[in-house]
């Protein structure tokens, strides 16, 4: 099951790197961008992730169970989650404030365009984050052999914080890797139309 996770993660972070990449390297029209937005826009609003998200917001960091391995793990893995919550805001607002319509195709023409900066920092964000999530995955076994060391007593804590971060880390790759996507659209699409 680690193992598992553990490789897709690192998987999912190729995939994501090298989508990145294809991003940046190749030009895409603004026929091919909104093509791709309409394919995300899908991806966002599919069942798939509206299970995702409602997953996250049911999600709180257990108590501490006296571990300091697990309980580490168990507190930054809370941190990337306000973190993924915060990102699921940012997002939508930047693709709106980008596209003037938001995800659901209402338009808004009000808004401010974003900076390049603006999304380049968002995408950073996101990167840093799948950075950490492939981090707290391998970390998972050494913490799974620090709980058999325990007490019978104190297991079952220990074991409910160690699922909590199974549950989180198991969801934060695919959303993350989702919401870069959907940044690096963002990023091509203000780059494209800039040279308009």
């Amino acid at each position: 099951m680690i193992k598992k996770m553990i490789f897709g993660t690192v998987l999912g972070l190729g995939l994501i790197f090298a989508t990145t990449q294809n991003c940046f390297a190749q030009a895409k029209t603004q026929d091919e961008l909104k093509a791709e937005r309409e394919v995300l826009k899908a991806e966002m609003n599919s069942k798939e992730a509206l299970a995702r998200k409602a997953k996250f917001e049911k999600l709180t960091v257990p108590a501490a169970c006296g571990l300091a391995s697990v309980d580490g793990l168990s507190t930054s893995t809370g941190l990337m989650l306000v973190s993924m919550k915060e990102i699921n805001t940012l997002v939508p607002e930047m693709y709106k404030r980008t596209i003037g319509e938001s995800v659901d195709g209402v338009a808004d023409v009000t808004v401010k365009k974003p900076t390049l900066d603006e999304l380049l920092k968002l995408a950073g964000l996101i990167a840093t984050q799948i950075t950490s999530v492939a981090t707290a995955a391998s970390s998972i076994s050494s913490v799974s052999g620090d709980i058999a060391k325990l007490s019978p007593f104190q297991i079952p804590k220990a074991t409910k914080s160690l699922g909590f971060t199974k549950d989180a880390l198991s969801l934060l790759p695919a959303e993350l890797g989702m919401n870069l996507k959907v940044v690096n659209n963002l990023i091509a699409t203000l780059k494209s139309s800039n040279k308009l």
